[in-house]
């Protein structure tokens, strides 16, 4: 019985937690019993663990594949240089620092976008340094992406108050997602709304679309679709749901087979203090 039970605390001890729970089962034995209960615990807490991890090296990838992308165009002359795609190599980088060390410090059952920090930043600005810094990758696909600010200057419009760092990934994965499923010559566009005090993002392609079948489970996690291509991991939009519910956001999918595919995303703001209001519109926040 001792024998079999340090056994089983060894497997445990490697995560093979199968054949631990396989020992611990035949043994009628108290200690046994409540040992079995913890080798469940410590699987599940390792599982979760996993994901999250996979999650935020999948999100550190993105924002590095990214700033790459710009810094080689910007090096070959290829990209030409503008304030907005240095903002977003700028806000790449940021944002994958930030995703390292949560990666270093994430908690044992941490839901992704978990911490959530709240702060006033100018959304044209974060989708424009976004935009251009996806840009990058479009132009070596000879994919155009299309963002044209409304050109208001209100702070009730351009200044919202969020998770700017959040957001920013949400944009990216969106992104990503739509700029590997449309083809050379395509196009991806970026529309924003502020209905209400809501934030309304809505991102379009002219790509391949989205079988009806696939759409129940376009975000669950390591899901592809039948129109799938290339390497993909199936990770980038169950990440945009994760963060969407941690915000009180929400998304909704319109497509079109051999079309294209529009995700419309909303995001509730927290309305501004009265004097930033009465201020006018705010500085651009440096985004990340």
């Amino acid at each position: 019985m001792r024998d079999r039970l340090l056994h089983a605390m060894d497997l445990a001890a490697m995560h093979d937690w199968d054949e631990s729970k396989a020992l611990l089962e035949g043994m009628d034995d108290p200690i046994a019993g409540r040992f079995f209960m913890l080798v469940c615990d410590l699987e599940q807490e390792a599982d979760l663990r996993a994901k999250h991890g996979t999650m935020l090296r999948h999100e550190v990838g993105n924002a590095l594949t990214i700033a790459q992308a710009n810094l080689e165009g910007l090096i070959d002359g290829v990209l030409p240089y503008t304030p907005e795609r240095l903002n977003g190599v700028l806000a790449s980088v940021v944002s994958a620092s930030a995703l390292i060390e949560e990666i270093a410090n994430v908690p044992a059952a941490a839901p992704l976008g978990d911490v959530v920090r709240i702060e006033t930043f100018n959304i044209c600005s974060l989708i424009a340094a976004h935009a251009a810094a996806i840009d990058g990758l479009a132009t070596a696909k000879n994919v155009r992406i299309v963002y044209e600010p409304c050109g208001k200057a209100l702070a009730s419009c351009t200044s919202f108050r969020g998770d700017m760092s959040r957001v920013g990934q949400i944009l990216r994965n969106v992104l990503l997602n739509a700029l590997r499923y449309t083809p050379p010559g395509g196009t991806v566009e970026i529309y924003c709304d502020r209905p209400g005090t809501e934030l309304m993002l809505i991102v379009s392609d002219t790509g391949i679309g989205i079988a009806s079948d696939d759409i129940p489970h376009l975000f669950e996690p390591g899901y592809r679709g039948k129109n799938a291509s290339g390497n993909g991991s199936g990770i980038g939009l169950s990440v945009v749901q994760k963060l969407l519910a941690s915000l009180g956001g929400n998304v909704k999918v319109a497509t079109s087979e051999g079309r294209g595919t529009a995700f419309i995303i909303t995001l509730p703001a927290i309305p501004l203090p009265p004097a930033q209001v009465r201020n006018g519109a705010l500085q651009a926040a440096r985004p990340s």
